[in-house]
């Protein structure tokens, strides 16, 4: 018997997908001063995905993303033992996410993030499984005075270290405990619970993120003015949280005094270079350029803390946490923060709490970057209150179009505070960098124009060492130079900082003033609000400002148009804003105070005021199929805006909200047709126009049945409901959900057409010969059963005693005689699901029935049961129970693995129409599929296919039985994408994947799977292939790809668990060396169309394979420079080879048997410069030792080159070495040792 795991039934849940492509902010780096060598590589990118990528999550689920070349994805979702429920795939904004049932209650109280589930996110940040074997979390705990018991370390993660600043602590969950560490935050959730909380303490669970670096401006800013004054930034300490430092630059000699850093297992040495740069710019001294690179603030001392993690100058946030704090208790006065996210923060994150709290216990100034995101994009930690946030400007002071703009996320908070040069800096670059020359180099970013200001601030520390961080912060965004008015302070901040101005200036004033964000409805609820401007002299004579505001002078009301400050004094003058006398819409303005005596400028203060858009009541209504009130989570997506929100309703509930449209969406469980079926309501409402107030009423009466039968006796083994909308602005919403195979009966809510964008709803089954078939002895009844996860399954039909065992414990079974009995026993919370199934076992039971006590199916996993276990339902289970207390015979038949298989979709595009939504097509209707597995052993495989009306689609792979085959049906006209894998219980799984296909009705194709020959190939199914943007090459295969004369396939093993080498040539001179793998990424190549070589060797274990077991295959080809940015494909010959085998991969010896080689481009969509004009095959009986020519002759058009063989009678193996080659310079000699078996 197999037992039936969780990763391979055909019953066990799937997930919900979403997709996003998530690229960080970075530096730019342009050039490279006193060096040729420009940093431009990663400027040339392919916007797709790795291939094959798997995720697990902190729930414990484990999420496997398949991109092929188009960027069509396929998702795998493998639920952890113990898990209940399904996913929903919910795709906004590009990102991908998968969130279990179970967390969505915890999302809508803001108890868990959301980046924790967001796919695309976690494979960026290099969480994926492959690069990471833990969940980094950070959990913040309920409040300061919680119990130390209650901050204990939850089961199943590592305390990393603890975060005092913000009352919590950065935690690492070992993915393959994750659940345990779920279950001990989160152990019971009540999907219909208004007001969820988490476990052990924990106020929220985030997930430790991931921050990125954020380049002559100092003479631009007035620093040498502030030198001649005699201010460098002496006696003041500065610390940079960055990528390291290159201390033996000599820019930095005698500069630093503490170092540490705070990324696992690497030095402070600066492998990446920006940390570097970013320290130059603060305190370089210039001593490798005579000077002519100083820094800023050249006497200030640094201290250096390493916060991001190698080459690509990534760390996560707990790192950075820890630095911070580090940075604070070490008595630095300013901390330089040139790091962030691309992720807009409301400022409650952990980071930016983390900046208020240490600038309030320390005094402390943390300088952040506002980021390179542009609009409305300012992120952790730049969002703090308390930081000091620049933007960038370049050379003419013009804003830089990178730089991230405000206002604060929710809050309407004026960000950035201020801007410095930012473009196109010069500073000291790191000789730790790998490659280039040259002692400094030249960037752009935010990244550097906060050092700039960090600079600036150790210098006015200097000045006034007695100043706290928010004085200094509040002096230099006062003293700033004002900018073309054009720009608002959410652009800009105050200005552009001016040490000079500052250095010189007594006078300061508050530096933003927000003087309301006004919530819709306005009238009466909305009165002016007054603030006052504070006017502090820190001089030793008396200041008189006249005071004049610039803009919106109908939104604000200055209070006076003079000020006098005394010596020492400060003045406060009143500010009003007055929502009542402008219209909808955001103000802003300055108040900028002149000297009444000079009239130069000397104060800059930022206004705003928002007042909200009008805002309808958008009430939404639950019902249930009983037609009572109805509770639980409804999602909300407006057109435009790419973050959704979900709200709990409890019957009905009224939000008030902003005009526009809105999808309104909920899965709601059900009774199903009876009263012992459970039903899953799939209620969607894609388009409500909120110009007035709107009810919107998800009725489950309305929601019709969904029910699709195949012609033969089958189980459902997977289904899926699926809808997209695109709005009007081309945004999507995409939500999947995969039905719990506890569900029985599945609703849709009708829908009418949009009036704007796009709305199609698709469905999808997978449905197979059932697991287990269990009838009366006289077949007059059938049982729908449900096989549960880790049961044991054969194929086998046998009749059957029945015996009835109370609850199943072993007691119940004490007495009986159960032996090669079919044992009925019936569901109690007093027993668990793996004590039945061992006491089923132990008393000699051949088959364990479980008659559920509720409604719906059951579902649980039973272990590693020796014998099969499977579940009836509860109305349906009485009759059995009768029975076995009579001892019954039952027919019990057992097919682990199925011999055909249904695949059907159905799509309603545009809308869901209010008729019976069922689809029963006869095998006419359909198109067959005569697949055919070949394995050189019998063992157990696995496999699915999946459609793609909308990608990414998402399925489970299910069990197979290789070699054999089986008679498969599909929906004729869809586009479908397959992947099945053999050894998979083995150390080497073996998968081979193919890209899209698609079948006419009423045809039969053959499909060939694992076939032989086995060889190096490119297939359409991988994202990554030979291609070339300017001068940088990327090479990729799958070296272990198995033939088809319809599938284009691709084939692999796990990374590096196979020897392979590849050798890359240009001309004689060998450029690339891989000794791992087949691949080739972003190297740079000489310009010009130059001939190449590529020679790959590969070996795999012929005691697993027996087959194929080494390839030689070399290539030559001619590539140019490609005048693009972007990766443009590229062919290079590829072989195919025919010749018919039986499943095991033999031929006869003895016979003579046809065979067939065929030269082709690797890409159909790159063709070669010439056709193939010649083809040359040779055989060995011997291992390769000695070789056979075999004639061939050119076949008809088809491409293909035939000939024959006729290996020796007896056992043994054919071998074969392949050659073809064009005029112009393209070849390939392959030379596969034993490509066949011989019988």
């Amino acid at each position: 018997m197999h037992p039936l795991s969780r990763a391979a039934t055909a019953l066990s849940a799937l997930a919900v997908t979403l997709v996003a492509v998530h690229v960080p902010a970075q530096a730019d780096p342009t050039g490279s001063a006193g060096s040729s060598d420009a940093l431009t590589a990663p400027h040339v990118a392919r916007s797709v995905a790795p291939s094959k990528v798997t995720v697990t999550l902190v729930t414990g689920d484990v999420v496997t993303v398949r991109t092929q070349a188009e960027g069509d994805q396929m998702v795998e979702v493998e639920r952890p033992a113990g898990a209940v429920g399904s996913y929903r795939m919910q795709q906004y904004g590009g990102d991908l996410y998968v969130i279990p049932d179970e967390v969505v209650p915890l999302l809508g109280a803001d108890l868990v993030d959301r980046r924790l589930f967001d796919v695309t996110d976690l494979i960026a940040m290099g969480y994926d499984d492959a690069h990471r074997a833990t969940v980094p979390t950070i959990v913040t705990y309920r409040s300061a005075t919680t119990s130390r018991a209650q901050h204990a370390t939850p089961r199943g993660s590592t305390l990393v270290r603890r975060l005092r600043s913000i009352d919590g602590a950065a935690l690492a969950t070992d993915k393959d405990r994750a659940r345990t560490f779920w279950e001990a935050i989160a152990p019971e959730v009540d999907l219909t619970d208004s007001t969820p909380t988490l476990e052990s303490g924990v106020e929220k669970l985030w997930l430790d993120g991931q921050v990125t670096v954020q380049g002559d401006g100092v003479a631009q800013i007035g620093a040498p003015d502030a030198w001649a004054a005699g201010y460098d930034g002496t006696g003041v300490t500065v610390a940079v949280l960055d990528t390291g430092i290159d201390a033996d630059h000599p820019d930095f000699e005698g500069q630093i005094a503490d170092t540490q850093s705070f990324v696992p297992d690497e030095a402070v040495a600066d492998v990446n270079g920006h940390g570097t740069h970013v320290a130059g710019t603060i305190a370089g001294t210039g001593a490798a350029a005579d000077g002519k690179h100083k820094g800023v603030a050249p006497g200030a001392d640094l201290i250096v803390g390493k916060v991001l993690a190698g080459p690509a100058g990534q760390g996560q946030d707990s790192w950075v946490l820890a630095g911070m704090e580090w940075a604070a208790q070490s008595g630095a006065d300013v901390v330089n923060m040139s790091l962030g996210d691309s992720m807009a923060s409301d400022g409650k994150d952990p980071m930016s709490q983390a900046v208020n709290a240490l600038s309030e216990q320390y005094g402390t100034l943390f300088v952040i970057a506002a980021g390179n995101a542009g609009p409305e994009s300012i992120s952790t930690p730049g969002a703090a209150a308390d930081a000091l946030t620049v933007g960038a400007v370049d050379d003419a002071d013009r804003l830089a179009g990178f730089s991230s703009t405000g206002p604060i996320f929710h809050t309407s908070a004026l960000k950035p505070d201020l801007t410095a040069p930012g473009v196109d800096i010069t500073a000291p670059r790191s000789q730790d960098i790998p490659g280039g020359s040259g002692m400094y180099q030249t960037m752009s970013g935010t990244s550097m124009a906060t050092p700039h200001v960090a600079g600036a601030a150790a210098i006015l520390k200097q000045e006034h060492p007695g100043w706290s961080g928010q004085q200094l912060k509040e002096h230099l965004m006062s003293s700033s130079l004002g900018l073309d008015p054009g720009y608002s302070p959410y652009d800009v901040g105050t200005g552009r900082v001016d040490v000079a101005a500052a250095i010189t200036t007594d006078v300061r004033s508050t530096g933003s003033v927000l003087l309301g964000n006004f919530d819709w409805p306005h009238e009466p609820t909305d009165s002016a609000v007054t603030k006052k401007i504070r006017f502090t002299n820190a001089g030793d004579t008396a200041v008189t400002l006249d005071l004049a505001m610039t803009q919106n002078a109908d939104a604000f009301t200055l209070g006076a148009s003079t000020v006098t400050v005394r010596a020492g004094g400060v003045r406060g003058v009143p500010i009003t804003g007055d929502p009542a006398a402008v219209d909808f819409g955001r103000y802003v303005g300055y108040v900028v105070g002149t000297d009444s005596t000079t009239g130069d400028p000397v104060t800059r203060t930022s206004l705003g005021l928002v007042k909200e858009e009008e805002r309808y009541d958008l009430k939404i209504k639950l019902v249930g199929r009983d037609g009572a009130p109805a509770a639980g989570w409804v999602g909300i997506a407006k057109a435009g805006d790419p973050w959704p929100w979900a709200a709990y309703v409890d019957g009905e509930t009224t939000l008030r909200t902003m005009p526009g449209s809105y999808v309104v969406s909920t899965y709601l469980d059900v009774q199903g047709e009876t009263p012992d079926r459970a039903g899953l309501a799939v209620l969607v409402d894609p388009e409500t126009v909120l110009d007035q107030d709107r009810t919107v009423t998800l009725d489950a009466r309305d929601a019709r049945l969904l029910t699709t039968t195949a012609p033969e006796l089958t189980e459902d083994r997977q289904r899926k409901v699926d809808f997209q909308l695109i709005d009007s602005t081309g945004l999507e919403v995409r939500s999947a959900y995969p039905v719990d195979p506890r569900t029985d009966d599945v609703y849709v809510l009708p829908t009418e057409p949009v009036s704007e964008g796009s709305f199609i709803l698709t469905t999808r089954w997978r449905k197979g010969e059932p697991l287990l078939g269990l009838t009366t002895a006289d077949g007059s009844t059938r049982f729908d059963t449900l096989v549960q996860a880790g049961s044991a399954l054969a194929t086998s039909r046998r009749t059957l005693a029945t015996v009835f065992a109370g609850d199943g414990a072993a007691a119940d079974f004490a007495g009986l005689d159960a032996a090669g009995k079919v044992a009925v026993v019936r569901r109690s919370d007093a027993v668990g699901s793996q004590e039945r199934a061992s006491a089923a076992a132990d008393a000699g039971a051949t088959a364990l029935i479980v008659v559920n006590d509720g409604p719906g199916g059951l579902l649980e996993y039973v272990g590693s049961a020796s014998i099969p276990v499977a579940t009836v339902h509860r109305d349906q289970g009485r009759q059995l129970v009768r029975m076995a207390k009579a001892g019954r015979r039952v027919v019990v038949d057992q097919d682990a693995y199925t011999d055909y298989v249904y695949d059907l979709t159905r799509d309603y595009p545009d809308a869901v129409p209010d008729r019976p939504l069922t689809y029963t097509p006869t095998q006419g209707q359909l198109a067959r599929i005569d697949a055919r597995y070949y394995g050189v052993k019998a063992g157990e495989a696995s496999g699915y296919r999946g459609d793609l009306t909308l990608t990414p689609t998402l399925g489970s792979h299910e069990r197979e039985w290789h070699p054999g085959k089986r008679t498969e049906w599909v929906t004729p006209g869809q586009v479908w994408v397959e992947s099945h894998a053999q050894n998979v219980q083995g150390a080497l799984p073996w998968e081979v994947v193919s890209h899209t296909n698609t079948f006419a009705t009423r045809t039969t194709t053959r499909l060939d799977w694992f076939r032989p020959v086995v060889r190096p190939a490119f297939s359409d199914a991988f994202a990554v292939r030979p291609s070339r943007a300017r001068d940088f090459m990327t090479w990729n295969l799958e070296p272990w790809s198995s033939s088809s004369t319809v599938l284009d396939l691709g084939g692999y093993l796990p990374w590096g668990e196979s020897p392979e080498h590849t050798r890359v040539f240009q001309g004689d001179t060998l450029i690339h060396d891989n000794v791992y793998s087949s691949d080739m990424q972003w190297k740079e190549v000489p310009a010009g169309n130059l001939p190449y070589r590529v020679v790959h060797d590969a070996s795999r274990s012929a005691k697993i394979f027996r087959l194929s077991t080494s390839t030689h295959t070399e290539w030559t080809f001619l590539s140019d420079t490609v005048d693009s940015d972007y990766f443009e494909d590229f062919s290079v010959l590829q072989l195919d080879y025919d010749l018919e085998s039986d499943l095991r991969g033999d031929v006869l010896g003895g016979k003579r048997h046809p065979i067939a080689v065929r030269a082709t481009p690797s890409h159909s969509g790159t063709p070669l410069p010439a056709a193939v004009s010649k083809v040359t095959l040779e055989v060995s009986y011997d291992d390769a030792h000695t070789w056979r020519t075999v004639t061939l002759t050119r076949g008809g058009g088809d491409g293909w080159w035939r000939g024959s063989i006729r290996p020796p009678a007896g056992h043994g193996f054919v071998s074969v070495r392949a050659s073809a080659r064009t005029p112009g310079g393209y070849s390939i000699e392959q030379r596969i040792t034993r490509a066949y078996g011989v019988r």
